[in-house]
């Protein structure tokens, strides 16, 4: 038998923790009616949205329920990005490395055009 406890357990933003949550009108919320929504420039990316209220701390939220495959991709994606934040000093300082060995490169192919020049002469 299911016991009625005036919503769905989620996790609430506001408590930091997972209490019963209830279902209210996301239009309440953020003004736009529609539950279905997407992005202009992303039309592939989909949600479909939900108002909720704590029934702890009585505030209210939206939610998103998205494909998983969305999520995957993002999780790929964040930690791509945490990989290059956290290689971007070094690739700094090979870039430094690199300007200077160019540097000397031009500087070797002027001396270089200089003699082919004072050789013909």
């Amino acid at each position: 038998m299911r016991v009625y406890q005036g919503g769905t357990k989620m996790w609430c933003p506001h408590c930091n923790e997972v209490t019963v949550c209830a279902g209210i009108n996301p239009s309440a919320l953020a003004g736009h009616s529609g539950q279905l929504w997407y992005r202009q420039e992303h039309k592939d990316i989909q949600w479909f949205r939900r108002g909720r209220k704590c029934q702890r701390c009585g505030k209210s939220f939206l939610t998103a329920e998205v494909q998983e495959a969305f999520l995957n991709e993002l999780v790929e994606l964040r930690d791509a990005l945490k990989d290059l934040k956290a290689n971007a000093e070094a690739y700094y300082e090979q870039s430094k490395k690199a300007e200077a060995i160019l540097r000397k490169l031009t500087e070797a192919l002027g001396v270089l055009q200089s003699l082919k020049l004072y050789k013909k002469a």
